[in-house]
């Protein structure tokens, strides 16, 4: 898609996110449980689903003036993680999307330099509740639901708190929304570059070596919990394309290898190594 005027959607990857999360998360456990026992395996389907649940009632419940704008600028706290608990705090969920976009902020204010662009903070975050009425439009186009997007033509980050966000925080932990907001976020800076990667499975990949570069910078401030990192990589894995996807198809985001790797490569090198795209690095012909 163009730079210009058009939301970068997320066409697949995010969606069923919920159910995919929550899949992944009961893999996760199935895998530690020594007997395999299938009531057991059940009482805990039914308490991740629950709590993912819950956390969407307590979101529609917490229903603020207009808008779910985050000022930019909001200074972060030491600690991201919200990780073992049992029930979701909207509270708690708020403060890790805020830190979140303040400390993407520090970082690229000082990053986006080294690789040749002029950083200016997104003009806006905001969420919206697809559920309940459509989100923001970019351009002519609408909030697509189950989705987060950077809007060039605003340049603004949107995402949607129940269908995507929540079930993000809850079921992947509080880093695997992170994530989401990381990838978006390297959408803006891409805007601020002067080479626009012509493929579009180029833009995600190199969005997701973004993500990268700034996970290993948090990490370096001391501010990842054990565990952080393999949240984000379940993120990324999550949201890859279907299997047989072509590369050359427009919506194209990568496989979970590839954006795998490119997550990787950002987390390893930093932006240098996301900027110009590798492709012939990042790309599998055989999917």
């Amino acid at each position: 898609m163009s730079n210009t005027g058009r939301a970068r959607r997320r066409a697949h990857p995010f969606r069923r996110v919920a159910a995919a999360v929550t899949a992944a998360a009961l893999l996760a456990t199935g895998a530690c449980s020594s007997e395999g026992d299938p009531n057991r395996e059940g009482d805990e389907r039914r308490s991740i689903t629950d709590i993912v649940r819950d956390a969407v009632e307590k979101a529609r419940e917490h229903r603020k003036e207009e808008t779910g704008n985050t000022p930019g600028g909001a200074q972060p706290t030491p600690d991201l993680g919200t990780d073992g608990k049992t029930s979701f705090d909207y509270a708690d969920y708020q403060q890790t999307l805020s830190s979140t976009l303040a400390l993407l902020e520090r970082y690229w204010a000082q990053a986006l330099p080294s690789v040749g662009g002029t950083y200016s903070s997104p003009r806006r975050y905001t969420y919206y509740r697809s559920d309940e009425g459509a989100g923001p439009a970019c351009g002519q186009e609408a909030a697509p639901p189950n989705n987060a997007f950077y809007c060039p033509a605003g340049d603004f980050i949107a995402w949607d708190e129940t269908g995507l966000m929540i079930p993000y925080y809850v079921g992947g932990g509080d880093f695997a929304a992170s994530f989401v907001l990381a990838h978006e976020f390297g959408h803006a800076m891409q805007v601020r570059l002067a080479r626009q990667e012509p493929l579009g499975v180029l833009r995600e990949l190199q969005a997701d070596c973004f993500a990268g570069a700034w996970a290993e910078w948090v990490s370096q401030q001391g501010l990842l919990e054990a565990g952080d990192l393999d949240e984000a990589t379940l993120a990324v894995f999550i949201a890859r394309d279907l299997p047989g996807t072509p590369w050359t198809d427009p919506a194209a985001h990568g496989s979970g290898f590839e954006r795998t790797r490119a997550f990787g490569d950002g987390f390893e090198s930093g932006p240098e190594a996301c900027y110009p795209a590798p492709g012939e690095r990042w790309i599998i012909d055989q999917r």
